[in-house]
């Protein structure tokens, strides 16, 4: 499968910008998408001109998530897109700063919790529509997000599937910081200015001890098997 020209990379002041560009989807993240993410995080951890990784979303939305119609190639095996996708964000070692504006769903929000730093604007709105869409939350969202905000609001979120604002991701602890819409991007690249001016050495240890890898991927292997039997189960459900 070929990569999307939907995801766009550039590499300045140490700084890697990772930018999905698929505003008229708001972001919705394809198959090739999947695979051009996986290729622009791998690159990014093995460069040495790369001290930290900045993500954002072009348009009026962050990401609205997983597309749609890209359901039709689930169930997905562990060597394919998504699963490497997931894999790949628990593998990033070097600092994470993600600009999350206007809205974002399902991995536009679980996503989020692999980030070394959020920002946001007050207004944006988030939502986990997994439950609805019959689905398990995917990128260990199932353990990350408990530990993020606290078991009530975690079951509240995921198994109500209630859209919630930037300033109640900011007011529980999701994401680092709140800023006004318009200056959202700059902030995050000032903030990656200043993780890329620190010790990547130490950066890389603390994250080791803050993101325990294993304890991840293997979560990331649970959701995603749960992900695949719904699927099926869907599929049987409608052939008879």
């Amino acid at each position: 499968m070929e990569r999307s020209e939907a995801i766009q990379c550039s590499v300045q002041d140490s700084i890697m910008h990772i930018r999905i560009n698929r505003p008229e989807k708001r972001n919705a993240i394809t198959m090739p998408m999947f695979i051009s993410l996986t290729a622009a995080l791998n690159d990014a951890e093995q460069r040495d001109d790369v001290l930290c990784i900045v993500v954002t979303g072009n348009g009026e939305s962050f990401c609205a998530g997983h597309d749609l119609k890209a359901f039709e190639e689930w169930p997905q095996q562990p060597e394919d897109p998504v699963p490497c996708f997931l894999h790949a964000i628990a593998n990033v070692r070097k600092p994470l700063v993600i600009a999350a504006h206007g809205s974002a769903a399902g991995i536009g929000v679980t996503w989020l919790l692999h980030a070394d730093w959020v920002v946001t604007s007050a207004e944006t709105t988030f939502k986990l529509p997994f439950v609805a869409l019959g689905i398990a939350p995917e990128a260990a969202s199932s353990m990350l997000l408990q530990r993020a905000i606290g078991l009530p609001r975690a079951k509240r979120l995921i198994f109500g599937g209630e859209a919630f604002t930037g300033e109640e991701a900011y007011q529980w602890g999701l994401v680092a910081e709140l800023s006004p819409p318009e200056e959202l991007q700059e902030r995050a690249f000032e903030r990656a200015r200043d993780f890329a001016s620190k010790d990547p050495i130490i950066l890389r240890r603390i994250k080791d001890w803050l993101h325990p890898g294993d304890e991840y991927h293997q979560r990331i292997d649970q959701e995603v098997e749960e992900i695949n039997a719904a699927v099926v189960r869907r599929r049987a459900s409608k052939e008879h």
